[in-house]
């Protein structure tokens, strides 16, 4: 894949970022622990803010929507770390010399 390329995926990502993810990804994005995510589960509802994973079974993972948690939480994080996040949880961080 080209740099341009690259350049252009990275972008499409930070404007549009694939919509679920999981509560440990979530967590170290907003830079929150289980039990302050727990204190405001009240706020978040079903089918919006989280899912699980495959819903038939209520034990199953629960995938959530970043930007919707974000949103409601208003959880100020600066631009260049949400870029870094969104790196990161997409797998599109290298290390070049």
């Amino acid at each position: 894949m080209s740099q341009k390329d690259k350049q252009s995926t990275t972008q499409s990502i930070a404007k549009n970022p694939a919509p679920w993810f999981s509560t440990n990804e979530l967590l170290e994005y907003l830079g929150i622990t289980t039990i302050e995510l727990n204190q405001q589960f009240s706020l978040f509802t079903e089918g919006l803010h989280y899912r699980h994973e495959n819903p038939a079974d209520p034990d199953s993972k629960i995938l959530w929507r970043v930007d919707l948690v974000d949103e409601l939480l208003c959880l100020p994080v600066p631009p260049l770390e949400r870029e870094a996040m969104l790196k990161a949880i997409n797998n599109h961080i290298t290390c070049q010399e």
